[in-house]
């Protein structure tokens, strides 16, 4: 390492005899603290860069050469070196202007123990021992609790607490219920319960087909002995998985590869990694930084901190945005793992799924991060500003029309106050058949109906968020107006462009859209109570239309003779799970083309 030097008058020419060899350099600040540490394959080059005049050079890079007035540099006899020691002096120095992001901690997992006879399987939050196996990071209690009554369900594991277990004389309700064998009286054999064990964590560990051949294969030989009990109880567990593979939306990967996306707000910025190992997702992370000076090449600094601290890395990975050097860290990361790292933003079909899940799970975290129930009343009163509103917002109610294809047609209504979701407001219309496949009718249809019968102890909103634009405005101020209904305001949002969040339009009830920063916390909020409607409606509407459903048999259906439906039978485990599937999901049972899953899923549905 050379000594510093001063670069106080900040000319270009003056960096000339600067080596064209790969290295890191420092700048420092008056007192020689040290501000930026980055990595170069061309130090001359690279540093050159920082005092070209160019319009482009932003105001954060302007702030660090102002602020620099030493410069150090230490070559390295390659890019991997390079990068290697730059990872660890930004750890060791923490530079002012060095991204340095933390890892969002309090992430579940779900635990299976070791210690013990008869292993439970469990949600845990903490720090890790060696008395147990550790599945996760899952991206919300949510999951993590779906996940284990899935578990659960299939592998019928104990959840309960040692203490619990060892002093049972008959079976809980979880037995009873069918989600626990119920070990602790003796009901399955320790072999056949640590059978279950191992089969779960195969498939937490994302090996679901290599579950499914030995399913299979049990169920046949039940079968072929007789012992049709087990051979069903087989035939159940396949059809559980069928619809874990259904609901997990990112099967069939061969390789294993993370997907990184990133989110920012005014203060915040959060990159998130959803990895995918055999197949099926198996965790997702968040990273936060709050004081990022320097926001230009946050995935470059992310990703070589985290894929050179990590033992492990997949051969591909998937990122949100293009890297500034992309091609140095994929060959410094496939140095360093002994493998090639292939790094893309350029996505198949697949890709935009995995992405998707990814940047919603990122999303997610910001907002909440953003916004919690203590600081509500600080942003009803800055929305009510944006809004230019005439009134104090003290509660907010939402609406939104779903159906399908016209059918079984109603209306969810969430409202929200300072506190957050007020559920016991929330409501559900069903749509007459006149205005059913009509959003703006159905909207009319419904505000009369909600506000025709209001009286004194009523609770009315200040506020109402439709999802749609000026028509959809129109139609609910002329309803109200009729019914001489005063002191609402109404505003609409409207997706954006190919659907993305940041190109989202507020329409207020003069005819103008309202510009709201893409990241601000007033849009993100709107933003929210309009998911949450289309959430609760569409949840609602799919629950209907699944009750109208007349049960259909295979056997009325063209080209589905008794060895085809045997063989969608064997696939699915149930016809229940059949009726689930989607036309590429019949495509994927032998003998089906697309033809004939089309005929099928026509006539299911």
């Amino acid at each position: 390492m050379q000594s510093p030097f001063k670069i106080s008058n900040k000319r270009v020419e003056q960096l000339n005899f600067l080596p064209n060899n790969s290295g890191i350099y420092k700048f420092l600040g008056l007192k020689k603290e040290v501000l930026y540490i980055g990595k170069a394959k061309d130090l001359r080059k690279r540093i050159k860069s920082y005092y070209a005049k160019t319009k482009s050079q932003s105001q954060k890079v302007r702030r660090l050469n102002s602020e620099s007035v030493y410069l150090d540099i230490t070559i390295t006899s390659s890019e991997l070196e390079a990068l290697l020691l730059e990872q660890h002096l930004i750890k060791s120095e923490k530079p002012k202007y060095n991204v340095q992001f933390k890892d969002d901690k309090g992430y579940p997992w779900i635990k299976i123990s070791t210690n013990t006879g008869y292993p439970s399987a469990i949600s845990f939050l903490g720090k890790r021992d060696s008395k147990g196996e550790y599945f996760g990071p899952f991206p919300s209690s949510f999951a993590i609790k779906n996940t284990l009554q899935i578990i659960q369900k299939i592998f019928k594991i104990r959840d309960c607490k040692d203490s619990f277990f060892k002093n049972r004389k008959r079976p809980c309700l979880q037995y009873e219920i069918g989600r626990c064998s119920a070990p602790c009286v003796n009901k399955i054999s320790r072999k056949d319960y640590l059978k279950d064990i191992d089969q779960a964590m195969e498939l937490l560990n994302g090996k679901a087909n290599n579950l499914l051949e030995v399913f299979y294969s049990e169920m046949d030989r039940h079968s072929s002995s007789k012992s049709y009990e087990k051979a069903a109880d087989y035939r159940n567990k396949i059809s559980s998985l069928r619809e874990i593979q259904r609901d997990q939306s990112i099967a069939g990967y061969s390789k294993d590869r993370d997907a990184i996306s990133i989110s920012h707000s005014e203060k915040i910025i959060k990159i998130g990694v959803t990895s995918v190992r055999g197949g099926w997702i198996v965790s997702h992370k968040n990273f936060s930084e709050k004081k990022a000076l320097l926001k230009e090449g946050l995935l470059d600094s992310f990703m070589a901190s985290y894929y050179t601290s990590d033992a492990t890395c997949p051969g591909t990975i998937l990122v949100a945005e293009e890297l500034n050097d992309k091609n140095t860290l994929q060959i410094a990361l496939s140095e360093f793992h002994k493998k090639k790292i292939h790094i893309t933003s350029r996505f198949r079909n697949k890709d935009i799924g995995l992405m998707e899940i990814c940047q919603f799970n990122t999303d997610l975290y910001l907002k909440r991060q953003k916004r919690n129930t203590k600081n509500l009343d600080n942003l009803f009163i800055s929305l009510a500003e944006k809004l230019n509103l005439n009134q104090d917002i003290n509660l907010i109610e939402s609406y939104d029309i779903s159906h399908l294809s016209g059918r079984n047609a109603l209306a969810g209504q969430v409202t929200y106050n300072s506190k957050g979701k007020v559920k016991n407001l929330y409501r559900i219309y069903n749509i007459s058949l006149t205005n059913s496949g009509n959003d703006v009718g159905s909207l009319k249809e419904v505000i009369e109906r909600r506000f025709s019968k209001i009286n004194k102890l009523s609770v009315v909103p200040s506020l109402i968020l439709i999802d749609g634009a000026q028509t959809h405005l129109k139609v609910a101020r002329k309803v109200l107006d009729k019914l001489k209904i005063e002191g609402i305001s109404l505003i609409a949002i409207s997706k954006g462009v190919r659907r993305k969040g940041e190109m989202d339009t507020v329409h207020n009830e003069q005819g103008k859209k309202l510009n709201f920063h893409k990241n601000s916390s007033e849009l993100l909020f709107l933003q929210e109570i309009r998911d949450e409607t289309h959430r609760f409606s569409i949840s609602k509407q799919r629950k209907k239309e699944l009750k109208g459903i007349a049960k259909s048999s295979l056997d009325s259906i063209e080209l589905v003779g008794a060895e085809r439906r045997k063989a969608l039978l064997r696939f699915f485990g149930s016809l229940e799970q059949i009726k689930k599937a989607s036309p590429k999901d019949l495509m994927k049972v032998r003998g089906v083309g697309k033809r004939t899953a089309d005929i099928i899923f026509r006539n299911l549905h």
